[in-house]
C-alpha cells in the first residue's frame, strides 16, 4: 500500500478555489484612500496676501506682510531679518520698525503657527531674475522649508512672507502685487497692471526635509490604523 507523504496530506485538505473580487475591490479602495492621507498636505491653490480680511482673519500660510521691505544686503541675509521680525511680533500685530536701516510697515497675521523658529540663512534656496508674463511663479519645495519670502520691486513693493511648513511639491506665488494702502494687505496679480510691481525674487529658508510635526504623524498614523480596523470588520478579513 502507497504511503502518503505529509505533504500529500497537506495538498488533499480543502482549499478556497475561489475569491471573493468585491472584497479585493473595497480592499483597495480603502488602502488607496489611507495612502492619500500622508503625511504632509500639498498647497494647490495659489498662495495669497491678505494680512486682515475685516474680520481678523488672515489668508492660508500666509506669515506677515512688509511694506516696503529692507533693500539693504544681500537677499537672503535681508529675507532672514524680515523674517525674523515677524516672528518677534505677536499675532496680528501691526507697526512701523527699523530693521537693518530701513523702516518699514510690518504686518505678523492672525494664523497661529505654534512657535515658529528664528529665520536662518543655512540651507536657503532663492531665485531672481523672475520676468514678465500672465502666469503665477511656480516654487518647488524639494524637501521642505520652513519659511517662503516673496519681494516685489523693491523701495516701491513689498514683501510677503508664508509659512510653508508641512507642504510639499510645488506652490504658486502671484507674479506681481500692489499695497492696499496701508493696511498691511497685498493684492496679487499674474498680469501687469497699474500700481502692481513684478517680484525680484524668492527666498526658501530653513530646510525641514517635509518631516510633519509628532502630533500630526500621531493623528494621521491613528486615522490609518482606525481605517483599516473598520475595514478589516466589515470584509471580514
Amino acid at each position: 500500500m502507497a504511503r502518503v507523504s505529509r505533504v500529500g496530506k497537506a495538498l488533499a485538505l480543502p482549499f478556497p478555489t475561489t475569491v471573493n473580487i468585491m472584497k479585493i475591490k473595497y480592499l483597495a479602495a480603502v488602502v488607496i484612500s489611507l495612502a492619500g492621507l500622508g503625511f504632509t498636505q500639498r498647497a494647490d491653490a495659489i498662495l495669497e496676501m491678505t494680512y486682515n480680511n475685516g474680520s481678523n482673519s488672515s489668508s492660508a500660510n500666509l506669515f506677515g506682510t512688509v511694506i516696503p521691505g529692507t533693500q539693504s544686503g544681500g537677499q537672503v541675509d535681508r529675507d532672514v531679518l524680515m523674517t525674523n521680525q515677524l516672528v518677534s511680533m505677536t499675532l496680528g500685530q501691526q507697526g512701523t520698525f527699523t530693521v537693518n536701516g530701513d523702516s518699514g510697515l510690518y504686518s505678523r497675521s492672525f494664523n497661529n503657527f505654534g512657535s515658529p523658529p528664528a529665520a536662518i540663512p543655512t540651507g536657503a534656496q532663492f531665485a531672481t531674475g523672475i520676468l514678465d508674463g500672465t502666469t503665477p511663479v511656480t516654487v518647488n519645495l524639494g524637501t521642505g522649508f520652513t519659511y517662503l519670502v516673496a519681494a516685489y520691486d523693491g523701495p516701491n513693493g513689498s514683501v510677503a512672507v508664508f509659512n510653508v511648513a508641512g507642504l510639499t511639491g510645488s506652490v504658486d506665488l502671484y507674479r506681481y502685487a500692489k499695497r492696499d494702502g496701508l493696511t498691511g494687505n497685498l493684492i496679487g496679480s499674474n498680469s501687469a497692471a497699474q500700481g502692481f510691481f513684478k517680484m525680484t525674487g524668492w527666498t526658501l529658508l530653513n530646510p525641514t526635509g517635509a518631516v510633519p510635526d509628532g502630533g500630526t504623524t500621531v493623528m494621521l498614523l491613528g486615522a490609518a490604523l482606525g481605517g483599516l480596523g473598520m475595514a478589516r470588520r466589515f470584509l471580514k478579513i
